[in-house]
């Protein structure tokens, strides 16, 4: 098997940024430079020969700016959502490497301070692009290699690499699949459990966004908590695994103790029905032991002050 090597640096990104609520305006307040669109989502059609698309990026340095721009594949670095940018594409043997499909208009940018400039992104949608999922990068950094330029760290914020990350779909032969595989519940002795970790992972070869509810109810069927999963709408990447936390928000008075019933629905972006899993959970209310509690002061009181008499 050929190996790939990690670019320079591993870049931790939540895929929780990838949200579809992911706004210009936050990318375009930031320090350093930003990137237009940040992430985006492209479906490429059976019979579509390309797709072209354009890149902004903007200098927000007080500096004018060499930059250096290439394409890079990414796979995800870890369950928690971390992400990995891997480098020389053309030894890489990933199956949803996307890199080698993609050209550039140009190779580098000269942006001056408060300037914008668009770079066009081509996706070549040939015939050994296969079906499926397929996921890349346009890096960018500074061109250090410039002596005409003053790279004084202290005079220009900037991280030293960004990133527009391009999620294709091509259309023909995609496969989805979503599975929860384990769940971790954070429950003291006492009380409801305040969150719960589920473990999905994608079966398929596309990436996919999971919703649900998670849903507890008490022995006589009330519900008393539940929570949203994934309100982020972060992505998993095909045969991937990723952990998505849950916090359980209280919707009734819990007071009967007992085997609760946790209700989980899940499925995917596209899908119209939920697969439900349950288990059971013995929970032992803090309201009982408060009542608990007091009824004994109460009884304990009472016999004294027979006592007395």
């Amino acid at each position: 098997m050929k190996k790939f090597s990690l670019i320079f640096f591993v870049f931790f990104l939540s895929f929780s940024a990838f949200s579809k609520e992911c706004r210009a305006e936050e990318q375009n307040t930031a320090k350093g430079f930003s990137v237009n669109p940040f992430f985006q989502e492209i479906n490429l059609e059976k019979d579509q020969a390309e797709k072209t698309f354009a890149v902004e990026i903007t200098n927000n340095t007080e500096n004018l700016a060499v930059l250096k721009l290439s394409v890079v594949d990414f796979g995800a670095l870890d369950e928690s959502g971390g992400v990995a940018f891997l480098g020389d594409s053309k030894n890489l043997t990933n199956k949803y490497s996307l890199a080698s499909w993609i050209s550039l208009e140009n190779d580098g940018l000269v942006i001056n301070s408060g300037e914008k400039q668009s770079v066009r992104v081509t996706i070549q949608n040939k015939e050994s692009l296969a079906p499926g999922g397929h996921y890349a990068a346009i890096l960018a950094k500074l061109d250090s290699s410039d002596n005409s330029l003053d790279h004084d760290a202290s005079k220009v914020a900037l991280d030293p690499s960004f990133s527009s990350l391009i999620f294709v779909r091509k259309i023909g032969g995609e496969i989805y699949g979503l599975s929860l595989k384990d769940q971790e519940i954070s429950k003291g002795i006492l009380g409801l459990p305040s969150n719960i970790r589920l473990r999905f992972q994608n079966t398929g070869n596309v990436h996919v966004t999971p919703h649900g509810l998670v849903r507890l109810s008490d022995p006589l069927g009330r519900e008393v908590a539940r929570g949203i999963i994934n309100q982020e709408s972060a992505l998993i990447l095909p045969e991937t695994f990723r952990i998505f936390p849950t916090s359980l928000q209280k919707t009734a008075l819990a007071f009967v103790p007992g085997y609760y019933k946790l209700a989980i629905d899940y499925r995917y972006d596209g899908k119209d029905s939920f697969t439900t899993e349950q288990h059971k959970i013995f929970v032992i209310p803090a309201i009982d032991i408060l009542a608990g509690v007091i009824f004994m002061t109460v009884l304990y009181g009472g016999l004294r002050f027979r006592k007395r008499k």
